[in-house]
C-alpha cells in the first residue's frame, strides 16, 4: 500500500530540505520513492542537484521526482475532458476548435489538477512513497480538502440533478425545437455512469485523506515565536479537511532540550533536525523520526452516540477563531480560514445543538 507525507509550516522553515530528506530515509531502507513538488521555487532543483520536470525522472537508485506544472496537467486533462463534453454539444466540432495550448487557467484549477495527479500517481502503485513537498500553507490545505468539499457538494446537489427536467428548463429558455436539440445529445445512462465514476473518485480520495496509514502530514518550524504559532495554526486549520499530523519537525535547531515546543505541540512528538551543511544529508536522515512507525494522535472527530456529542480535534486555534452553525443533519464548523460539515450519524439526525463548548484543544458539541 502506498504513502503520501506532506509537510506544513511557514515559508522558509526549510520544508522542501526536510522533504527530501525524507525521501532519502525512504531510499535508504529500499523503498521507491517519488518526490512531488509544487513549489515553483528552484529550491528542489538546486538540492537535487538536478533540473525537474512535468515527468517523473530518476534522482537516484529508487528516487524519482516530479515538478507538478498546472499548465501541462491542464493539457493532459483537456483530452479526457474534452471527450466527455463533445457527446453533449450541439456541434462537436466546437470541442476541436479549443486547443489545450490555448487554455487559460482558472482560481482553483491547479488545487483540482494538482489532487487528480496526486491520486494518479498513488493508484498507480509505483511507489512505496509518494513526498508532496507543496507550499505547506492554506493553499496545500485546500487542496488536500478537495475530496471532501466534493464530497459534500456530491452529496448535496447529486439528487436535485437526478431530479431536474432538463428539457422542460431549456424549453422555457429556448423553446421546444432547442428542447428536442438538447435532449437528443442526451445519454442519461451515459451521465450516471460518469456520475458513479465521480464518486469513485471522491471516496478514494476521502478514504486516502482520512487514513493516517496512507496520508499523513508533519508540521515544521524553527525555533522562532512567528514560526511555532504559524505550525500550530496550520495544525489546526488540517483537521478541517481530515488530515492528521504524526509530528513536528524543529529545523536549524541546536541541541535536543525543547521543553516549550513540546509543550506547544503536545501530544505530538518534536524532533530537532540539524541545518544542512555542505549537501551532507546524513545528519539530517539520522535526526528524522521512524516514518514506519505511525503514531497515535486524535482523531479530527469523535461522535459519542451515548453522550450525544461531537468533539471537533482544533489544536492550535482559540474560542475567537470558530464558529459553529447547524443545518438540517449537519453542523457546520467554521475555524482556520474552513468550513468542515460534519454529517451527524441517523441516531442523532434530528435533535438540535444544545450548547458548543471550546475546551482547548476540542470544540465540544452536545445535541
Amino acid at each position: 500500500m502506498s504513502r503520501i507525507i506532506t509537510f506544513l509550516g511557514q515559508a522558509g522553515t526549510g520544508q522542501t530540505t526536510l522533504a527530501i530528506a525524507t525521501a532519502k530515509w525512504f531510499t535508504e531502507r529500499n523503498q521507491s520513492v517519488l518526490l512531488v513538488t509544487h513549489n515553483p521555487s528552484p529550491s528542489a532543483e538546486r538540492l537535487l542537484g538536478i533540473p525537474l520536470a512535468a515527468q517523473p525522472q530518476v534522482i537516484s537508485a529508487k528516487l524519482e521526482a516530479v515538478q507538478l506544472q498546472t499548465t501541462v496537467l491542464l493539457e493532459q486533462s483537456w483530452k479526457t475532458l474534452k471527450e466527455l463534453v463533445s457527446i453533449y454539444l450541439p456541434t462537436p466540432a466546437l470541442a476541436d476548435e479549443i486547443y489545450p495550448g490555448e487554455l487559460i487557467i482558472l482560481p482553483g484549477f491547479d488545487s483540482v489538477l494538482a489532487f487528480n495527479a496526486l491520486c494518479q500517481y498513488y493508484l498507480s502503485g509505483d511507489y512505496d512513497v509518494i513526498i508532496y513537498d507543496g507550499r505547506g500553507d492554506l493553499e496545500t490545505l485546500r487542496l488536500l480538502g478537495v475530496p471532501h468539499v466534493l464530497d459534500w457538494y456530491f452529496r448535496r446537489f447529486y439528487r436535485f440533478f437526478q431530479n431536474l427536467d432538463l428539457s422542460k428548463i431549456v424549453e422555457l429558455i429556448g423553446g421546444p425545437i432547442a428542447s428536442a436539440l438538447f435532449t437528443t445529445n442526451i445519454d442519461t445512462q451515459k451521465i450516471e455512469q460518469e456520475m458513479k465514476q465521480v464518486r469513485n473518485w471522491i471516496d478514494q480520495g476521502v478514504a486516502v485523506v482520512n487514513n493516517p496509514q496512507q496520508f499523513t502530514a508533519y508540521l515544521v518550524t524553527i525555533d522562532e515565536p512567528s514560526a511555532i504559532a504559524q505550525a500550530q495554526w496550520l495544525w489546526g486549520s488540517a483537521q478541517q479537511v481530515r488530515l492528521r499530523a504524526s509530528g513536528v519537525l524543529v529545523y536549524q535547531h541546536q541541541g535536543n532540550e525543547m521543553p516549550e515546543l513540546q509543550q506547544a505541540f503536545e501530544p505530538l512528538a518534536v524532533y530537532s533536525v540539524p541545518t544542512l551543511r555542505d549537501e551532507n544529508w546524513e545528519p539530517l536522515i539520522r535526526a528524522l523520526p521512524d516514518f514506519d512507525q505511525i503514531p497515535s494522535v486524535p482523531d479530527p472527530v469523535e461522535i459519542d452516540l451515548a453522550q450525544r456529542q461531537v468533539r471537533v480535534f482544533l489544536p492550535g486555534l482559540n474560542r475567537k477563531q470558530v464558529k459553529l452553525t447547524q443545518y438540517g443533519s449537519e453542523v457546520i464548523v467554521e475555524a482556520g480560514d474552513q468550513r468542515q460539515n460534519i454529517a451527524l450519524p441517523p441516531e442523532l439526525q434530528g435533535l438540535l445543538i444544545q450548547s458548543g463548548k471550546f475546551e482547548e484543544p476540542y470544540l465540544i458539541i452536545t445535541l
